[in-house]
């Protein structure tokens, strides 16, 4: 018997339908890491340290950019500016009504970066670090008006890489950080001193790989770790629930093998889970106080791992990315005959791309889920 009570919510919203694919590089070995809706449509960041722009529904490409020199790790959108982060040790701002040959500001860290993001009042922008060399794993600080060095950092509050920070949507002074060392922390940043901004500090007891903020007033929080466990907190660090390993639904006649992000929708008020295969089906669930609802699962799409997933529910469209290269296109409404046409078209230079790949590299994917960093 699964560990997690399972259930089948087929009705719960309407069906997603393939209606595009496109490739992100024809004929290399280039997976997509992350798609961020922004002012000019969709960004999409590669393991090769470029970002295309693509239109939403059709996916057609409309202009790319390339700076990092290093890999990409996290990209946020605002308003007109599309922000960037890499293991290079910089944040770039990219203004999106400017030609994108150069960022219009770069904000640098001591260390490499793996997350990032931006308060509610555009007044901070928080990043964090991979442990260093002084065996230190900072929180850094920056004013957006000023690109510069960080105007302070922490340094104490986590004790292995920061894999996660998320600001606050309903508090533009508090954010929420998540780490490889299993703490979820939360801080006020009105406090200039780490210790007194600490507010809160949970122990998952499990390495933090996806964590962020959902209710209508930002009042709980998931936590994902690397061994694909869930768990639900308040932002007071009070435990709703541990559902452990989430692969165990299987035994439900759900087969996932990941999870690859989460979505919480202000209408409906749900968190839905986006889960997957190694051959890269996608499944659809909501996740309640101690239960999981499967709603759709979305075969097709990709053949391998998926590790992007932007989804607009309420407009009833979703864009996911993969590490078979391939960018792929949701809608409630069914695909068009010239939709279809391009999804064929995409599959037939996907299998052409991942022949060629699998000639010279000797293997395929396998089972094992790559990390990017």
């Amino acid at each position: 018997m699964a560990r997690i009570p399972v259930t089948q919510a087929p009705t719960l919203l309407p069906k997603l339908h393939l209606s595009n694919s496109a490739m992100f590089e024809l004929g290399k070995d280039v997976y997509i890491y992350e798609a961020v809706r922004t002012a000019i449509g969709l960004a999409v960041s590669g393991s090769n340290q470029k970002i295309g722009f693509y239109e939403l529904e059709t996916l057609q490409k409309k202009g790319s950019l390339e700076y990092h020199t290093d890999q990409l790790t996290q990209m946020r959108s605002r308003e007109a500016s599309l922000f960037t982060c890499s293991i290079d040790q910089q944040i770039a701002r990219w203004d999106l009504r400017q030609a994108l040959t150069s960022p219009a500001q770069v904000f640098k860290a001591d260390d490499p970066l793996l997350s990032f993001d931006i308060s509610a009042n555009d007044a901070l922008l928080v990043g964090g670090s991979k442990l260093n060399d002084s065996y230190s794993a900072n929180i850094s600080f920056w004013d957006p008006r000023a690109a510069a060095a960080p105007i302070k950092v922490f340094e104490n509050s986590h004790s292995d890489d920061v894999s996660q920070i998320h600001c606050c949507p309903s508090a533009p002074n508090q954010f929420l950080s998540g780490s490889t060392d299993g703490l979820l922390c939360t801080f006020d940043v009105t406090q200039a001193d780490e210790d007194e901004a600490l507010l809160y500090v949970a122990n998952t007891n499990a390495s933090v790989a996806k964590c962020g903020y959902f209710g209508p007033n930002s009042q709980f929080i998931y936590a994902q770790s690397d061994m694909e466990t869930l768990q639900l907190w308040t932002s007071d660090a009070t435990q709703l629930a541990d559902f452990g390993d989430v692969r165990d639904i299987k035994d439900s006649g759900v087969p996932i093998d990941y999870m690859a992000g989460f979505q919480y929708d202000e209408q409906t008020q749900r968190l839905y889970m986006i889960s997957g295969t190694n051959e890269g089906d996608v499944h659809l669930l909501h996740v309640g106080a101690g239960s999981l609802e499967h709603i759709q699962a979305l075969p097709s799409g990709h053949s391998a791992i998926v590790r992007a997933f932007d989804w607009d529910v309420s407009q009833g469209w979703a864009v996911s990315g993969g590490e078979d290269g391939r960018l792929s296109w949701w809608s409630i409404n069914a695909p068009t005959a010239a939709a279809a046409a391009a999804t064929s078209v995409a599959n037939t230079l996907q299998q052409s791309s991942a022949s060629s790949n699998n000639s010279s590299a000797g293997s395929g994917n396998g089972n094992r889920r790559f990390s990017p960093y």
